[in-house]
């Protein structure tokens, strides 16, 4: 299901410039618990709004916690499809 949803350009945009901001790569920010839980809240920004509405921002957040280590290559593969794009 996780291979459904693509990050748009806005969202990556604002992830690249949160890890610019923080001066980290997407593995260290995925290990720090406060920024992971900022990233979260991007890409919960960027879920479609029926998704949105069966998962609140906490839970979300809490599952990108808990599978950040299978997250951290799914969202860096996404982000480099979302760079290919445009």
């Amino acid at each position: 299901m996780i291979n459904q949803f693509e990050i748009n350009g806005y969202v990556k945009r604002q992830i690249t410039e949160l890890l610019e901001q923080r001066q980290m790569d997407l593995n260290t920010a995925m290990e720090d618990e406060a920024v992971n839980r900022e990233i979260a809240a991007l890409l919960y920004g960027g879920l479609p709004a029926m998704l949105r509405k069966f998962y609140s921002l906490n839970k979300f957040q809490g599952f990108f916690w808990e599978k950040r280590a299978f997250l951290t290559e799914h969202i860096a593969n996404r982000l480099d499809a979302a760079l290919k794009r445009g």
